[in-house]
């Protein structure tokens, strides 16, 4: 299963060129990439976030990779870095961003809050999925 998937809201797809700098497998289908300070796609850094990835990293400048793009009204489902439990809804959680293994950590500030556990996991499972939406700061808007 993809780092992020989206769960609720209208895919947004828009292809973005691969940064001159990034190298195969930077991230994978399913991961959130932003745009680097020369509007090409990279992996995304904590407050930094376009939307998902739907093609990895291919290490060839100039690539166009289609992202689905976020907004903070998209509901996306996400690993948690710990045991899933009620009390995650509502919180904060910041991203983990590692190639193929993103992973949402409570206690955050910048990058998303909990709406919901994701159906596909129990509540109490180690390594289970919740649904969060993104905080406004976090995205970039394009």
């Amino acid at each position: 299963m993809p780092s992020a998937q989206r769960k609720i809201g209208l895919p947004n797809i828009n292809e973005y060129e691969e940064a001159s700098a990034s190298s195969a497998n930077d991230w994978y289908a399913g991961d959130l990439v932003r745009l680097d300070s020369s509007g090409e796609l990279v992996i995304a850094t904590a407050g930094h976030i376009l939307g998902i990835a739907l093609k990895a990293a291919s290490g060839t400048a100039s690539t166009k990779i289609p992202v689905d793009v976020l907004t903070d009204q998209d509901q996306v489902s996400v690993v948690c870095n710990t045991t899933t439990a009620e009390s995650d809804l509502g919180a904060t959680f910041d991203f983990t961003f590692t190639a193929g293994a993103h992973v949402a950590t409570a206690g955050g500030t910048t990058d998303s809050y909990c709406v919901a556990h994701d159906s596909i996991n129990a509540v109490g499972t180690d390594g289970g999925r919740l649904i969060v939406r993104m905080l406004p700061g976090a995205l970039i808007m394009r």
